[in-house]
């Protein structure tokens, strides 16, 4: 995905949940600080959300929680978080 801004700054996405999910990326989040992310989700294609960092682990990345999406971003989270973990629990 992206970290929206100035400039669209690329970042991986780990633990996606519909409440948020953890950024690795160049540059670091700060605790409070506001941010938007493009997201490619599997399945469904990219979708954008509005949220707030948590919290920072130096040199590893930040925690995001979501505060803003539209009902079809939320819907297309949901499904994307059931099907990977569908795929998991049967491997």
């Amino acid at each position: 995905g992206f970290r929206v801004g100035l400039l669209e700054t690329p970042i991986r996405i780990f633990d996606l949940s519909e409440g948020g999910c953890f950024v690795t990326s160049m540059y670091e989040g700060q605790a409070g600080e506001r941010v938007v992310l493009k997201i490619e989700l599997p399945y469904e294609g990219w979708v954008k959300v509005h949220g707030e960092v948590l919290y920072n682990r130096a040199d590893f990345g930040f925690a995001v929680r979501f505060t803003s999406m539209t009902d079809h971003v939320r819907e297309a989270i949901s499904s994307v978080v059931y099907k990977l973990g569908k795929l998991k629990r049967a491997s």
